[in-house]
């Protein structure tokens, strides 16, 4: 086998043209994966050819000599033994994803896996609209899956509660990491399915810290309305006390103005009782005084 180490999903290689590599005669093309799923592993095809693809060949993942970007290379020759049809292994993709905590979060699409030994290192789902994520795909590792049945799949509650978005951009860091890695195909596996966990990882710790942060929040805004409410007691109390002052220099001045009016009062009192007195007195005194008009007695000049 001389395939160059790669990660590619299982649906990019559906429906890919086959090739004899001695002939280059056109085999088929690929209608399905062999999955073996308890070993997270690719292990062969299916090709279909003629009309409506009727006739099959099977080949197992140590007889494909090459993997490219639009063929499949194989090896035929007369005296080639064709293995068996296997058991139907892609029923895995269009399960029910559950999880371990009785929750449904999605169905499983598609998978990763490593073209030079065909382990799988991610498993992919659409979420269903659970915890409000619609539409988006998402990245499972292998070790995330707890038991998969005929309809369905169960996977560890904690992986879901972070899901790791599946973009372009993540396809081609796993590339990278195998690239890195080809020789030795353990490790490569290894730092692949440790790429996944670690942005589950760190997906996780940016949840721990935005509930941190609005932790934190939450206990500032309860010291500032704490606070608030402090200095709006004190702003109270020091207003109460400044009414009251108020409330007491007002009945003090009132208290003086009237003490002022009621002395004012007695002394017009005072000052204004001998004027009354007066006219009362010249008019005694104009009463006993002889007017000048009047007639002098006769004989009262000649004396």
């Amino acid at each position: 086998m001389n395939i160059e180490q790669q990660i590619v999903e299982r649906t990019k290689l559906l429906n890919r043209l086959v090739l004899d590599r001695a002939t280059a005669e056109e085999v088929g093309r690929v209608e399905a994966l062999w999955l073996d799923s308890k070993a997270n592993q690719v292990v062969g095809l299916t090709c279909k050819s003629g009309f409506l693809g009727r006739q099959k060949h099977f080949f197992t993942w140590g007889e494909i000599q090459t993997i490219g970007a639009d063929s499949l290379m194989v090896s035929l020759d007369e005296n080639r033994v064709e293995p068996d049809s296997p058991q139907p292994s892609d029923t895995l993709v269009g399960q029910e994803v559950w999880t371990d905590a009785g929750n449904k979060v999605g169905q499983l699409v598609d998978y990763l896996f490593a073209t030079q030994t065909g382990i799988v290192v991610g498993y992919l789902f659409k979420s269903s609209g659970w915890r409000g994520i619609v539409g988006d795909t998402y990245l499972l590792s292998p070790e995330d899956i707890v038991s998969m049945g005929s309809k369905r799949v169960i996977v560890s509650d904690s992986a879901v509660q972070t899901p790791q978005e599946y973009t372009e951009g993540m396809s081609k860091k796993l590339n990278k990491v195998g690239e890195l890695f080809q020789e030795d195909y353990d490790k490569t596996l290894v730092d692949l399915r440790g790429l996944i966990k670690g942005a589950q990882n760190l997906s996780e710790q940016a949840r721990g810290k935005v509930q941190e942060v609005a932790g934190q929040a939450q206990e500032g805004a309860q010291s500032f309305a704490e606070q608030a409410r402090d200095r709006a007691g004190q702003v109270g109390e020091t207003a109460r006390e400044g009414m009251e002052h108020l409330s007491a220099e007002a009945k003090e001045r009132a208290k003086q103005a009237q003490e002022k009016f009621s002395e004012m009062t007695d002394r017009g009192v005072r000052e204004a009782s001998p004027q009354e007195n007066r006219p009362s007195e010249e008019a005694q005194t104009t009463e006993n005084s002889p007017s000048p008009d009047a007639e002098t007695p006769p004989g009262a000049q000649n004396s």
